[in-house]
Formats: C-alpha cells, sequence, structure tokens
C-alpha cells in the first residue's frame, strides 16, 4: 500500500502533539533543549507511523501503540511535575484527541463518501489539528493557572483523576479499532460515540469541579500559613513595643544618671552612656523590610526565625506598596524560598551562616534572589535541587503562573536561588 501521502499528514500531527505537549508541561528544559527532544520525537512519529500505515493490518495496530507509549514518554522526559499529574494530563489530551479524531472520521465518512481516501486523510488530521489548538488555547485561559497552581501536591487525587481519564481513552481507543475494522454500521458507531462523548464530558465536568476543590485546599493551606506569618510579626511588634514602654519608662532614670556625669564634668561618660542607650533602643525597633505589607511580613516572621537559630538574615528590598501578584502566590513563593533556604544552613553544620535576600521591581518584572549557605550533599538536576519537595513545587507554580521561572545555582557552598515574575 503506498503511503507516501500520509508522510505528510503524520508530521503535523506530530508536530500538534509537539505544541500541545509544550504548553500542557510545566519545563524541565530550557527551550533549546526541547527543541532538540521534539525535533527526535517528531522523527520518530513520522517514521513508527509510515511503517504502520505501510504494512497493514495487525502492524497498523501495533505502530499506533508504540506512538502512543512515546509520546507518553517524550510529556514525561520534559515535564517536571509528579508522574501522577503527568499521567493525568497526558491521558486526557489523548482521549480528547481521540474522541476529535473518531468525530471528525465518522463525519467525513457519512457526508463525504465519494472523497478519495488522501483528501479524506488530510480533512481529518487539519480540523484535528485545528481543534485541538483552538482547545489549547481556552485551556491557557480557563484552567491552566489552576493546575499549575496546585503543583505536586495531591498525589492520591491525581491518580484518580488520571485511571477515570484512562478509562475513556480505552473506550475512544476501542471505538478508533471498531471504525477501522468496520465491525459495527455506522448508524451504531455514531450512537456508541454520542453515549461516550455524552458520558466523558460529564465525568470530565466532575474531575474539574473536583480539581478546582483541590485548589481550594491549597490556597486555605496558604492562608494558614499567612496566619503563622502575621502572628509571628505581630508578636516580633508586641514583645518591641514592650520594650519600647520599658525604656520609656527608665528614661528618668538614664536622664539623672546623665546628670550625674554632667555634674562631675565627665564628658566621655557622657558620650558612652548615650551610644549605650542609642544602641539598646536600636536594637529594639520594629524593622521595616518592605512598604509591601506581604512582604514586610513575610521577611518579619523569617527574621526572628534566622535570629533564633543563629543566621544571619541580610535584606535588600525595592518594591512598591501594591504589586499585581495575589498574596497568597506571594506567600507560597516567599515563605517556601525563605524556608528551604533555613533549612538549607541548618543542614550546613557551618559555623558561619547567613541568608542574602535581594527582591527588586523593575520593567514590570519582580526578581526575586535567595543566596544561603547550603549542606555539601545537595545536588540540582535541570536547574533544580535534585529530588525536590512540596515546597519546590509551590515556588515553581508560582512563577509559572506569571509566566516566569525558578533556577537555582551552587557555588562554593552558597545556594543561590533566582526566581523572576512577569507582572
Amino acid at each position: 500500500m503506498n503511503c507516501l501521502y500520509q508522510l505528510p499528514g503524520l508530521l503535523i500531527t506530530a508536530l500538534c502533539h509537539v505544541i500541545v505537549i509544550c504548553y500542557l508541561s510545566e519545563h524541565k528544559y530550557p527551550k533549546k533543549k526541547f527543541i532538540l527532544y521534539g525535533c527526535m520525537y517528531t522523527a520518530g512519529f513520522v517514521g513508527i507511523g509510515g511503517y504502520g500505515y505501510a504494512a497493514g493490518g495487525t502492524a497498523l495496530l501495533f505502530a499506533y501503540i508504540v506512538i502512543v507509549v512515546c509520546t507518553f514518554l517524550f510529556s514525561c522526559i520534559v515535564s517536571q511535575s509528579c508522574f501522577a499529574k503527568k499521567c493525568f494530563l497526558f491521558i486526557t489530551y489523548f482521549c480528547l484527541f481521540s474522541a476529535l479524531d473518531n468525530a471528525i472520521k465518522i463525519m467525513v465518512k457519512l457526508f463525504f463518501p465519494m472523497i478519495s481516501a488522501p483528501v479524506g486523510f488530510y480533512v481529518a488530521v487539519v480540523l484535528r489539528s485545528m481543534e485541538l489548538l483552538l482547545i489549547l488555547r481556552l485551556y491557557k485561559k480557563t484552567a491552566e493557572a489552576i493546575l499549575r497552581s496546585l503543583a505536586d501536591k495531591s498525589h492520591r487525587r491525581w491518580w484518580n483523576l488520571a485511571l477515570a481519564a484512562l478509562l475513556f481513552y480505552l473506550l475512544q481507543a476501542s471505538l478508533t479499532v471498531l471504525n477501522v475494522k468496520d465491525v459495527m454500521s455506522d448508524v451504531q458507531l455514531v450512537s456508541a460515540l454520542f453515549v461516550v462523548n455524552i458520558i466523558m464530558y460529564a465525568v470530565y465536568w466532575l474531575v474539574f469541579s473536583n480539581i478546582s476543590y483541590m485548589k481550594k485546599d491549597a490556597e486555605a493551606a496558604l492562608v494558614r500559613q499567612n496566619v503563622e506569618y502575621l502572628s509571628a510579626q505581630l508578636s516580633a511588634q508586641q514583645k518591641a513595643e514592650e520594650a519600647h514602654r520599658r525604656l520609656r519608662h527608665d528614661v528618668r532614670h538614664h536622664l539623672e544618671t546623665i546628670a550625674e556625669y554632667a555634674k562631675a564634668g565627665d564628658t566621655p561618660a557622657i558620650l558612652a552612656y548615650i551610644r549605650e542607650y542609642s544602641v539598646e533602643v536600636s536594637e529594639t525597633a520594629v524593622r521595616q523590610y518592605s512598604v509591601n505589607r506581604t512582604i514586610d511580613s513575610i521577611l518579619s516572621a523569617y527574621a526572628g526565625k534566622a535570629q533564633e537559630s543563629g543566621v544571619a538574615f541580610l535584606v535588600k528590598c525595592n518594591v512598591p506598596t501594591e504589586l499585581a501578584v495575589r498574596d497568597i502566590d506571594l506567600i507560597a513563593l516567599l515563605g517556601n524560598l525563605f524556608e528551604n533556604a533555613l533549612h538549607g544552613c541548618q543542614k550546613s553544620q557551618k559555623e558561619k551562616l547567613y541568608i542574602e535576600i535581594y527582591i527588586r521591581m523593575q520593567n514590570s518584572r519582580l526578581t526575586i534572589v535567595c543566596n544561603n549557605i547550603c549542606p555539601a550533599g545537595l545536588e540540582l538536576y535541570s536547574s533544580l535541587p535534585k529530588g525536590k519537595g512540596i515546597g519546590i513545587s509551590s515556588i515553581l507554580a508560582a512563577c509559572q503562573k506569571y509566566d516566569g521561572n525558578l533556577e537555582y545555582k551552587i557555588e562554593h557552598g552558597v545556594c543561590s536561588a533566582c526566581a523572576v515574575l512577569n507582572l
């Protein structure tokens, strides 16, 4: 069987897969490396698909299975989401791909029975690709921020959602095989496809309702975290106010002491006493790190934690009062970033411990750099700590939500994290 006319169609389909996976995945690699992997996947897709069409029969079914597996591996390789989330997104995409493919091929078969096989093939390829890209655009506008904000949390729920998606994909794949083998009549196939799609869309409505609840749970956790930061800051302010009241109460005694030194003509003693008193007043003052209230509360909370752990806490912050970032996103980013930095210092077991923080707003770009002493065994994988946990995933999700990025570096025992948000 001549399959040359199908090769460009396979190329279009492979490129469509690459584009969709590019926007569905939370990127593990820079753009150039992703393009390299995409080209390798595309070449393999066209080669395997071309062989399947040329051989026909069982070989075509085998080629389809191999292509599905290769596409899944490609999506897993380029994404750094948790495995359960990768499975859910991939199976959902291929389920939608199969549903559109089945519907379009049946429509072409019913309404355009006289067109040739090559024309019918390309009508199906073009229409399917266009619809998938339109749905991808809709996804980016409505659902992408919600899915990415969940990061790698709730593994068990992701597996439940992936299982539901897998059941419908198997149904769609079965309908594809029945359509190719002409086992069922057109009326029976259309009826089966209609019923399966109605049930599938209803279940997916429930799936995304479940996802919205997952998002609310994640936001509730961040709200609790914010309350902790504000409580810590309030406690620090209360302690500072008590110290100031004590100083004000003792001011009469200080003035009497200075007066005694003045009567004795002991000017150096007066100056030394005033310097000592000034240091005591400055140490009890409440320090403001930023004019932005949320950032200031988080910095104040971790400054207290760092002081308790014997870690020097250095901050340079230049941001406006208002930022186009939700408070819970700032909490997720800064809270987890500073928490990881503090743990890194504590685990390093080194004598001189410090955390340096630089926060700057320039040209609608919020840049946050956090440098800290880190343990010797810390390793990076694709610019992120190896074996990243929920904290790193939350930071990454917050960056990606604002079209930003996150990158870690380790030099001379110092871990440097740079988070960028485009506002």
